[in-house]
């Protein structure tokens, strides 16, 4: 699948100011529309965390279909955003609040602060949702996409995947779980088949995602010191992400809200009932035969899901 054409747009650095961080911060920004349009803009918001958001870029087809203005970022220490790789021994820096006070900032910047809408992928909507716990005066509308309400929940599903998988590969996870030595070359080749039938099954892989792996694996900072990549394991979690949760506090949303997700997938099932028990104004919909990565797998039936709901209600 080729890579999404860059036609039309344009892209910036904007200025972030964060005192805890002693040096000049930039976040990258790419911006499909006209963000002078009568109609609402779409912030997206991509996954990792780390995970740049080169893979969610197909998203620009709303603009191309709906005239929705779009906008993509990296989240700091991501992408093409300022990275910190000097503060992978300080993970009590890498919590909700200086990626809400960046998002804060980019939205003043592009001038869009007082009406937009986001739309959150897998840990961006982890990510989303608890942004608009905190009420930000100028949400309209919130997507969650392929996100759990807990990483714990994501994790237990992720265990469940995995014992789906035939017993060759569990035998080489298990292995990796008893010796501790998930960065095999042998483990790679297992998770790559995990995530071929739980991540995205299209094959080959995107242009656009492979742009996004490529960007990750060169700095992990943000994934290591937030506890996600727990040596290499991805069944298991520390620090941040161990007691991450919107159980309790989805309820704080306010804004019309629509969880997306797929059947076999780490957001399936029970990882949304806090969402949709929680969230006064939810509705879900679970698009069949999709797992992470909707949005690839089933581009044109997961676009207009969504084109509907930001412009039809």
């Amino acid at each position: 699948m080729a890579a999404t054409s860059l036609e039309g747009s344009y892209d910036g650095l904007a200025p972030f100011i964060y005192p805890a961080v002693n040096k000049s911060l930039q976040t990258y920004y790419r911006v499909f529309g006209d963000l002078k349009s009568t109609i609402t803009p779409l912030i997206v918001i991509h996954g990792g965390p780390g995970f740049p958001h080169n893979y969610l870029l197909n998203f620009s087809i709303l603009t191309h279909t709906k005239s929705i203005p779009v906008i993509f970022y990296d989240q700091i220490g991501s992408g093409l955003s300022t990275h910190l790789p000097e503060t992978a021994s300080t993970p009590e820096l890498w919590n909700e609040e200086i990626f809400f006070e960046q998002l804060r900032q980019l939205l003043s910047h592009l001038a869009i602060e007082k009406k937009y809408d986001i739309l959150g992928h897998s840990w961006g909507g982890m990510l989303g949702s608890a942004f608009a716990a905190t009420k930000p005066s100028g949400l309209r509308r919130l997507i969650l996409s392929n996100s759990a309400a807990s990483k714990a929940l994501s994790i237990a599903n992720r265990l469940k995947c995995r014992k789906k998988l035939p017993q060759d590969i569990q035998d080489v996870l298990n292995k990796a779980e008893e010796t501790g030595n998930w960065r095999s070359k042998e483990v790679g080749v297992m998770m790559n088949e995990f995530a071929a039938r739980y991540v995205c099954t299209v094959s080959p892989v995107p242009e656009d995602m492979k742009e996004s792996e490529r960007l990750y694996v060169e700095d992990t900072t943000v994934a290591t010191a937030m506890g996600d990549d727990n040596d290499g394991n991805p069944f298991e979690c520390t620090g941040f992400f161990k007691k991450w949760s919107m159980e309790g506090r989805a309820k704080d949303i306010a804004v019309s809200t629509l969880v997306i997700n797929g059947i076999d997938e780490f957001a399936s099932g029970d990882a949304v009932k806090p969402f949709l028990d929680e969230i006064a104004d939810v509705r879900l919909v679970t698009l069949e035969g999709t797992t992470h990565n909707p949005h690839i797998e089933r581009k044109e039936e997961y676009m207009r899901v969504v084109g509907d709901f930001l412009i039809n209600q």
